[in-house]
C-alpha cells in the first residue's frame, strides 16, 4: 500500500519523527520519498560535539572528521566520539582483551572512529540506538562525498562503534 502525502503533512510528520530517534529510518524513508515536495530540511538535530570528542578527532583523516561533524547535525540520538587514531601499544591491548582482531587497524592510521550514542547523557552499548546513529553516519557520508563503512554492517566480529574509509 502506497501512501500519498501533501507537503504539509509530510513536513508535519517529519517534524514529529524526530523526536523518535528509533524510528529514523521511516523519517528518512519519508524524506526520501518526498525529496522535491519538502521545502525545508529537519531542523538540526541541537546535538553538537563536545571537547572530548573533538580531542579525540585529532589525526582522524579530514574525510572522516567531516562525516563526523555533519553527523552530530542530522543524527536522531546525541552520539559522543570514543575513540580514534591510536597508538600500536593501545591496539595490542584491545587485541590482548579481545575488544579488537587485528593489529592492521584503521584506527592506526586514523582511517577510524569509534562513536557511540549517548542516552540520558551515558553511553549506551543498546543495538537499538546504533542504528539511527547509523543511519545519520551514512546519510552525512553521502552528504559531503565520502564513503564509509560500518562495522555493524560486517558479516563477522559486528562492531556497532566503529566507522572506517578506505585508506
Amino acid at each position: 500500500m502506497q501512501m500519498n502525502l501533501s507537503d504539509a503533512e509530510a513536513k508535519s510528520l517529519l517534524r514529529v519523527l524526530k523526536d523518535y530517534p528509533d524510528l529514523g529510518s521511516l523519517r528518512q524513508r519519508i524524506e526520501m520519498n518526498y525529496p522535491d515536495k519538502l521545502a525545508v530540511k529537519l531542523p538540526a538535530s541541537g546535538f553538537q560535539l563536545g571537547a572530548a570528542s573533538l580531542q579525540r578527532l585529532a589525526g582522524v583523516h579530514p574525510d572522516l572528521v567531516k562525516v563526523v561533524k555533519r553527523a552530530i547535525q542530522i543524527t536522531p540520538i546525541d552520539f559522543t566520539v570514543l575513540e580514534g587514531l591510536r597508538s600500536r601499544e593501545r591496539q595490542r591491548q584491545l587485541v590482548a582483551k579481545g575488544a579488537s582482531k587485528t593489529m592492521n587497524s584503521y584506527h592506526l592510521t586514523g582511517h577510524a572512529v569509534d562513536i557511540a550514542p549517548l542516552v540520558n547523557g551515558k553511553v549506551s552499548w543498546d543495538w537499538q540506538y546504533y542504528h539511527p546513529l547509523a543511519d545519520a553516519m551514512k546519510k552525512a557520508a553521502q552528504e559531503v562525498g565520502v564513503k564509509v563503512e560500518w562495522g555493524g554492517d560486517w558479516q563477522r566480529f559486528k562492531d556497532g562503534p566503529h566507522w572506517q574509509i578506505p585508506r
